[in-house]
């Protein structure tokens, strides 16, 4: 028996757009190890294949020499591609013998249908304005929706606006915010002979594209003038056209409080209360429903979703992070547990080994002096202080990462700033970091110290009873937050990995006794509940991406 289409899906399911100015995207890009001994094994970035779109909406696969970010003073945005697949099973057979193929012209015309059967349903929103007042009146996007089908290949511009029917809207009539542009690739057949690019590139494939915004700033008149906060305006003359009547402009949040992180976005300063600029911007998470209509009445109308992400551009494109949207969504499946218990022997350490090598990869970007010193790094309670550090020059010593910090390696010397040295404990974090990306000497570390992991490594959502984003320890990882401005952390499923690789290693020798500090704080070392912020927004990002 035949098989016929039973379900369609998108690949890959969530995506993340980043802004730029530029008419060309970002060319694609894998990360390797560098083939430059010099170079120490470091991460780098090496070209690989991307398409150019045709006039007629098609594809062209090019291979670049080399990787551009940026033309002149314009940043070149990230554009993904969204392919469309079928799972493919005969009549009435159990899901588990159905087979996952590209959902291709081919197949469609073999199903009864063409690219019309199709139909693409864009929605896109910018909420982070209206959450933070909170005003459900500030949610900017495409209203309506758009709609596109499946035999159109011209780019289709995103225009947002503020809902309809609202008593004063932030955009005004006739003015909209761009979000980007989607289109519809049109499929073609492969060539009959090698083109000299890979099989696994098949232009047949039903797939879209997105383009996001340019990375523009919106506000109101106010926003283009300079202000004691910034000389430099906000947004530029021709985009100061929203309404600062709208609630944004000039709030102070619910209660004189702005939803966390209440920092992130532009204020001015009355008296010594800060108040919103009303500057928003053109990113957004989009979702896109793809229906399938094929012919005859007993035919089932198949849906699919994905999502995607837009943020601004990365900085850092050869870095990479040691937390993902992956590690997070991983955390999530009901198989973590037994994900983690087939990693064993060898391929847990190399999983450790590349989790150490992507922590050093982000600490070589910060300047940990200026956050220490900036970011109101915590005055240690009395448990958590120890001995002076002899010959070390970090001060406040009784600061976190000063000389009388107890998870300070108390053999470890750092010294003043100088000419030569300008920021000794961000040169000491990438030295470290980069030491124990190897393997071998964390391995050494846990020979050491057993329980050293556990005390530097922060559990998954933990934070000490007065840490806040802007009030922490040197647990790592140091300085970075989450949405709810508590400390970041790695995900339940990493530090559960990474606890009993841990434990492994150290098996062999005794386990150092904890000395339980005289007199604890209330609440020290516990878990921190989020608070009913916090909770609710969890609870709207896991029904948006369900």
């Amino acid at each position: 028996m035949a098989k016929i289409i039973q379900e369609i899906f998108f690949e890959p399911p969530i995506v993340i757009a980043r802004l730029g100015g530029s008419t060309t995207p970002l060319a694609a890009y894998s990360w390797a190890i560098s083939p430059d001994p010099r170079n120490d094994d470091d991460t780098v970035i090496i070209p690989d294949w991307s398409f150019d779109i045709l006039p007629d909406g098609s594809l062209s696969p090019f291979k670049p020499d080399s990787i551009r970010f940026r033309d002149g003073d314009l940043i070149r945005p990230t554009c993904p591609f969204i392919e469309v697949w079928a799972r493919m099973g005969e009549p009435g057979s159990d899901r588990t013998s159905w087979s996952e193929d590209p959902l291709t012209e081919a197949l469609l015309r073999a199903a009864g249908g063409d690219r019309s059967a199709l139909t693409f349903t864009v929605d896109a929103r910018n909420a982070k304005a209206a959450r933070r007042v909170p005003n459900p009146d500030l949610i900017y996007g495409l209203f309506p929706s758009v709609h596109v089908p499946g035999d159109r290949h011209d780019p289709v511009a995103l225009f947002a606006v503020n809902p309809p029917a609202i008593t004063r809207p932030m955009i005004p009539p006739g003015r909209h915010i761009p979000l980007g542009t989607v289109q519809v690739i049109r499929p073609r057949p492969n060539p009959s002979t090698p083109q000299g690019w890979p099989d696994t590139i098949d232009l047949d494939v039903i797939r879209l594209r997105f383009t996001p915004g340019r990375g523009e700033f919106y506000g109101p008149r106010q926003a283009a003038n300079p202000t004691r906060e910034s000389p430099v305006p906000a947004v530029k003359p021709e985009n100061a056209f929203l309404d600062s009547g709208a609630g944004w402009f000039n709030s102070l949040g619910e209660g004189g409080g702005f939803i966390e992180p209440s920092d992130t976005f532009d204020f001015f300063a009355v008296g010594r209360a800060a108040h919103s600029l009303g500057v928003v911007d053109d990113t957004c998470e989009a979702r896109i429903h793809a229906e399938l209509k094929l012919a005859g009445a007993a035919a089932p109308l198949l849906s699919a979703h994905a999502n995607v992400l837009v943020g601004p551009p990365d900085f850092a494109p050869d870095r990479r992070p040691f937390l993902s949207i992956a590690d997070d969504l991983n955390d999530r499946s009901a198989d973590a547990d037994a994900r983690n218990a087939q990693l064993q022997g060898a391929d847990l350490d190399r999983w450790v080994e590349d989790l150490f090598e992507r922590a050093y990869e982000t600490v070589s970007l910060m300047n940990v002096d200026f956050w220490r010193s900036t970011r109101g790094i915590r005055r240690l309670a009395p448990g958590k202080l120890g001995s002076a550090i002899a010959g070390d020059a970090v001060a406040p010593r009784d600061q976190a990462m000063g000389s009388r910090d107890k998870l300070r390696a108390a053999d470890i010397q750092i010294e003043a700033p100088s000419n030569d040295q300008p920021l000794p404990l961000a040169e000491r974090a990438r030295d470290r970091h980069r030491s124990i990306s190897d393997v071998n000497t964390l391995k050494d570390l846990v020979f050491a110290n057993p329980n050293r992991l556990e005390e530097l490594v922060r559990g998954p959502f933990e934070s000490e009873a007065d840490e806040d984003g802007d009030r922490t320890t040197m647990r790592m990882p140091p300085f970075m937050r989450h949405s709810n401005a508590n400390p970041l952390t790695i995900v339940g499923w990493q530090y559960d990995l990474l606890m009993r690789w841990a434990a492994g290693v150290g098996a062999s020798q005794p386990l150092v006794a904890r000395a339980e500090p005289s007199q604890p704080a209330a609440g020290a070392g516990e878990l921190k509940p989020m608070s009913d912020a916090a909770s609710l927004r969890q609870a709207q990002v896991l029904r948006r991406s369900g």
